[in-house]
């Protein structure tokens, strides 16, 4: 009783199968990979960011700006 309208998926990225009932091209795996690699980047991102914003914060109160 196989129905013929049901055809195999494979991940996008490993070729792993999927199972039928996945919506996304990628499986768990590849998936969690990409999300940790996107979390990771916008910390960095972030972290940049945020140090950049704290030096143009301090940078007039701690003798930064011109001296007359």
């Amino acid at each position: 009783m196989n129905n013929s309208n049901e055809t195999i998926r494979y991940c996008k990225k490993c070729g792993c199968e999927l199972v039928s009932t996945n919506k996304h091209k990628l499986c768990d795996n590849c998936r969690r990979a990409r999300a940790e690699k996107i979390r990771n980047g916008l910390m960095g991102v972030g972290a940049a960011a945020g140090s950049f914003v704290l030096f143009i914060v301090t940078k007039g109160k701690h003798g930064g700006g011109n001296k007359a």
